[in-house]
C-alpha cells in the first residue's frame, strides 16, 4: 500500500471489492428474480418494503466497521501494530453484544413499525414474514462485515472477494431450491438470504486465528472511547445506509398512495439496477479506504492525491456504460423480473422511473468517494455533511415539494436531483479542505 505504485494498489483492491460487492448485490437480485416470477409482484413489493430496516442494520454494521478499521489502518501506518490488535478486540466484542440487542429489540417490534404504513394487510403480513427471518441472522451477519473491513486493512483483498462470491452463490442456489423446487414462498427468500451470509462468517473468522494474520484477539486494555471514536468517525456510512433507508420508506409511502402497490413494484424494479450502480460506488470507495488511511498515518500525501484521481476517472467510466445502457436496454430490466397480467401497469411506471432518474448515476459515485475520502482521514463532519445531503436532505424535502409542482414527474426526478445538488456541496468541501493539507497533497 505504501510503496507500489498506485495504479497497481487500485486494482488490486478495487476488482476484488467490486467484484465481490457486485457477486452480493446480483444475489439480491436474483432474490427479486424468483420471488418476482415465482411468488407475485406483492412479495416483491413486501422485499422493497423491507429494504429500510435492512438498511439500518447494514448502516450500524458499516459505521462501526469502516470507522474501527480505518483507525487501525492508520495505526498500522504509523507501526502501532499494538494498539491496532486492542481496537481490533474491543470492536469484536462490541459488534456481537450490539448486534443481538439489536435483533431482539426489532424482533419484538416488527409489527408495530409496519403498522404504521397504510399499506394493504397482504403486503404488511409478506414483510413482517420476510424480515422476521432476516432477524434471526443479524448478529453473524454484522460480525462478519466487520471482519470483512479488516481483512481489507490487513492486506488481504482477495479473502474477502471468496467469502462474497461464495455467499452470492450459495443465495442463488438456495433460491433456487427453495422456491423453484420447494415452492416455500417469500420465506424460502429470507432462509437464502440469512444461510449465505453466515457463509461470510465461516470464511473470514479462520484467518484471524491464523499465522498470517496481522490482527489478534487481545485481551483489551484501556477504556472504550476508541470504539466512540470509531462510530464518530464511520457515522457518514450509518448515515449513507439508513438514511436511504428512511428515503425508501417515503418513497414507498408516497408511491403507494400515488401508484398503489404497483407503485412499490415499479420502484423495486428500478432499485435493483440503481443497487448494481451504488456497489459499484460503494466498492471503489471502501476499497480505497485502508488504502488512503495508512497512507495518511504514513503521511504518504501526494500517493493519496493519485489514488483519489485513479478512481475519480474509473468511477466516471463505469457510470458513463451504465447509463448508455439502462438507455439503451430498459426493457431487458423489467422482462427481467415480471410476468403475469399487470406487467404492463408496471412496466409504464418503471420506464418513466428510468428516464427521469438516470442523471443521478453520473454524480453519485464522486459523492461516494469524496465521502469516503474524508472518513479515511478521519474528517467525520464533512462526511456526514455529504451523506445527510444525498440520503435524507435533498430526496425527502425535493419528493415532498417538486410534486407540489410539477406533479408525478417530481417523483420521478428527485433522485437525479437530489445527487446533482450533493456533487455541488461535496465538490465545495473537498477544494476548501485541500487548501489546508500539505502541498505535497496537491502536487504531482
Amino acid at each position: 500500500m505504501l510503496t507500489t505504485k498506485p495504479i497497481r494498489v487500485f486494482f488490486k483492491y478495487a476488482i476484488p471489492s467490486i467484484l465481490g460487492l457486485l457477486a452480493i448485490s446480483s444475489a439480491g437480485i436474483i432474490d427479486g428474480y424468483f420471488v418476482g416470477n415465482y411468488v407475485g409482484p406483492t412479495a416483491l413489493a413486501a422485499m422493497n418494503m423491507s429494504y429500510p430496516i435492512i438498511t439500518i442494520i447494514i448502516g450500524f454494521s458499516f459505521m462501526f466497521a469502516v470507522g474501527s478499521s480505518v483507525i487501525c489502518g492508520k495505526l498500522m501506518g504509523e507501526n502501532n501494530l499494538k494498539e491496532a490488535n486492542n481496537i481490533f478486540s474491543k470492536s469484536i466484542i462490541f459488534i456481537i453484544f450490539s448486534s443481538i440487542l439489536l435483533a431482539l429489540l426489532l424482533y419484538f417490534n416488527l409489527d408495530n413499525i409496519f403498522s404504521l404504513f397504510n399499506a394493504k394487510e397482504d403486503l404488511k403480513n409478506l414483510t413482517v414474514t420476510y424480515l422476521s427471518i432476516i432477524i434471526f441472522f443479524i448478529p453473524i451477519l454484522m460480525v462478519a462485515i466487520v471482519l470483512d473491513f479488516f481483512v481489507r486493512v490487513d492486506e488481504q483483498p482477495n479473502l474477502a472477494f471468496l467469502a462474497l462470491v461464495s455467499s452470492a452463490i450459495a443465495n442463488i442456489v438456495l433460491d433456487y431450491i427453495f422456491i423453484v423446487e420447494y415452492d416455500l414462498g417469500i420465506q424460502a427468500a429470507a432462509y437464502a438470504t440469512g444461510i449465505s451470509q453466515v457463509l461470510i462468517f465461516f470464511i473470514l473468522f479462520p484467518y484471524f486465528l491464523s499465522k498470517k494474520s496481522s490482527f489478534s484477539f487481545i485481551k483489551p486494555y484501556g477504556n472504550f472511547s476508541s470504539i466512540f471514536k470509531a462510530m464518530k468517525n464511520g457515522s457518514s456510512e450509518f448515515i449513507n445506509e439508513s438514511s436511504a433507508g428512511i428515503t425508501v420508506i417515503i418513497f414507498n409511502y408516497i408511491m403507494l398512495q400515488n401508484f398503489g402497490t404497483f407503485g412499490v413494484t415499479a420502484y423495486t424494479i428500478i432499485g435493483y439496477f440503481i443497487t448494481v450502480s451504488m456497489m459499484i460506488n460503494f466498492a471503489i470507495a471502501d476499497s480505497m479506504q485502508p488504502v488512503i488511511s495508512k497512507n495518511f498515518g504514513a503521511l504518504n500525501y501526494q500517493r493519496i492525491d493519485q489514488f483519489l484521481k485513479i478512481a475519480s476517472i474509473f468511477l466516471i467510466s463505469i457510470a458513463v456504460v451504465l447509463v448508455t445502457f439502462i438507455l439503451s436496454y430498459p426493457d431487458v430490466l423489467i422482462e427481467f423480473f415480471l410476468e403475469g397480467e399487470h406487467k404492463k401497469d408496471i412496466e409504464n411506471l418503471t420506464l418513466q422511473f428510468i428516464y427521469y432518474s438516470w442523471p443521478a448515476f453520473l454524480f453519485s459515485g464522486i459523492n461516494i468517494l469524496i465521502t469516503s475520502y474524508f472518513t479515511s482521514i478521519q474528517k467525520p463532519f464533512y462526511s456526514i455533511i455529504i451523506a445527510i445531503s444525498r440520503s435524507f436532505i435533498f430526496p425527502i424535502s425535493l419528493i415532498i415539494i417538486l410534486p407540489i409542482y410539477i406533479g408525478n414527474i417530481g417523483i420521478f426526478v428527485t433522485l437525479a436531483l437530489s445527487e446533482f445538488f450533493t456533487f455541488l456541496i461535496a465538490i465545495y468541501l473537498f477544494l476548501k479542505k485541500r487548501e489546508k493539507m500539505p502541498t505535497s497533497l496537491i502536487t504531482n
